[in-house]
C-alpha cells in the first residue's frame, strides 16, 4: 500500500534545466512520480543568489526537518517511507533500486538498445511491482527516455518491457507527472538510425546499382576497372580508413557508371603479410582465424556504408592465389623479375 504523506517538499532548481537524456532528468521524473503517487505537494523554488555554490542541478528540501536530499532515489525512499516497510517488502524494493543504480543508470544514455535490453531482462522485477510504487517510480524514470524515443518496431522486440510501459503510462501518477517533467527538461533531438530506407535522395536521379549483374569487357565501350588499397585484416576500420580508400573509390565508381562507362569495381581484404601475423600472435589465434574474423568485420562495415563493389573478396582464396601465381609466372617468363640480395634484421631467439 502507498502511504499518503499529506505534506510537501521543496524542489530547488540550481542550474539550467537538464537535458531529457541525462541522469539528472531521470531523477527529476522519479521525484515527480513519487510525489504524485504519495500525495506529496511539490513546491518549486530557485536557488538564492547568495547561497553556497553547488554543482547539483537541483535538490529536495524536506518540509519537516529542512533536510536536503540530492539523490533522487533517496527522495523516493523517503516519500514512500521504505524504511518502515516489513523486512521482506523492504528487501524487494532495495534489490530493485540497487539494480537500477548499479546496472541500468550506468549504461550510456545514447545506447537505447542496451537500455531496453537491460529492462527486458528484468521483466520479472517490473511485473512484480504495480504502478505508483517506489520501484515503478524509479524504473520508469530511468527507462522513460529510451522507451519514449525509440521506434515502436524496435520496442516491440521487448514485449514484457513494452507491456509494462503501457501500464505505467495509463496510471494517474504518470499522466499527471509527465507534463511537469516535460516543462522542466530540455528536449534532445534524437537522430534517426541511418539506413537505406530513410535516405533523403532525389528519386529522379538516384543511382541504382545491381551487384548481382556480371560485368564483362564490352567491345567498343569504355571499360573501366576500379579498385582501392586493399585493407589489412588486423583491425576494425574507422572512418579515416574508409574515406582514404574504399569510399573514395566508390565515389569514382558511381561517377563512372553514371557517365555510362562499363565499370567494374572490385576490392577485398589483404590477408597476407607481417601485419596479419603479428596481430594473430597478439590475439593468440591462428592467422586463418584472424583473417576470417576481420574479413567479416570489414565486409559488414562496407555494407553499412553501401559501397557499390561488384566483388569484395579475399586474397587468401584459391581463385585469387591461382590468378596471382599466373600473373607472377608470366612476369618471370618474360624477364620482368630480377633477383637481388638485401640485408634484413634477424632475430636469433625466434630464428626469423
Amino acid at each position: 500500500m502507498t502511504e499518503k504523506l499529506g505534506t510537501h517538499i521543496t524542489l530547488t532548481r540550481n542550474l539550467a534545466a537538464p537535458a531529457a537524456n541525462t541522469t539528472a532528468a531521470a531523477g527529476l521524473l522519479k521525484i515527480l512520480l513519487a510525489a504524485q503517487a504519495t500525495g506529496t505537494v511539490v513546491q518549486w523554488a530557485e536557488v538564492d543568489a547568495g547561497a553556497p555554490k553547488s554543482k547539483q542541478p537541483y535538490w529536495v528540501t524536506l518540509c519537516d526537518t529542512q533536510t536536503r536530499l540530492y539523490d533522487a532515489n533517496a527522495v523516493v525512499r523517503y516519500l514512500y517511507k521504505v524504511g518502515n516497510l516489513a523486512l521482506g517488502d523492504r528487501l524487494a524494493v532495495e534489490q530493485a533500486l540497487e539494480w537500477e543504480e548499479k546496472t541500468l543508470s550506468v549504461l550510456p544514455a545514447g545506447d537505447l538498445s542496451a537500455i531496453l535490453a537491460a529492462g527486458e531482462a528484468q521483466a520479472n522485477v517490473l511485473s512484480a511491482h504495480a504502478p505508483a510504487t517506489a520501484v515503478s517510480a524509479v524504473l520508469f524514470g530511468a527507462l522513460y527516455y529510451a522507451l519514449s524515443n525509440t521506434k515502436t518496431a524496435l520496442v516491440s522486440k521487448y514485449p514484457a518491457l513494452q507491456k509494462w510501459y503501457a501500464q505505467q503510462l495509463a496510471s494517474a501518477a504518470v499522466e499527471t507527472a509527465l507534463p511537469a517533467f516535460t516543462a522542466n527538461v530540455v528536449k534532445v533531438l534524437v537522430r534517426e538510425e541511418p539506413s537505406l530506407g530513410n535516405r533523403r535522395v532525389n528519386a529522379d536521379i538516384a543511382f541504382e546499382f545491381d551487384p548481382s549483374k556480371t560485368v564483362l569487357p564490352e567491345a567498343g565501350a569504355k571499360n573501366v576497372l576500379i579498385t582501392s588499397a586493399l585493407p589489412y585484416v588486423n583491425n576494425v576500420p574507422h572512418l579515416g580508413n574508409v574515406i582514404g580508400s574504399t569510399l573514395s573509390a566508390d565515389v569514382f565508381a558511381r561517377y563512372s557508371r553514371v557517365r555510362g562507362n562499363n565499370t567494374l569495381f572490385i576490392c577485398g581484404t589483404d590477408e597476407y603479410g607481417t601485419a596479419t601475423e603479428t596481430k594473430a600472435l597478439e590475439d593468440g589465434v591462428t592467422c586463418q582465424e584472424l583473417c576470417d574474423k576481420y574479413h567479416q568485420v570489414h565486409k559488414e562495415v562496407y555494407e553499412w556504408f553501401d559501397l557499390s563493389f561488384n566483388h569484395f573478396g579475399r586474397t587468401s582464396t584459391q581463385k585469387h592465389s591461382e590468378i596471382v601465381r599466373g600473373i607472377f609466372g608470366q612476369c618471370v617468363d618474360n624477364g620482368y623479375v630480377l633477383e637481388k640480395e638485401l640485408p634484413q634484421l634477424y632475430c636469433e631467439q625466434c630464428c626469423r
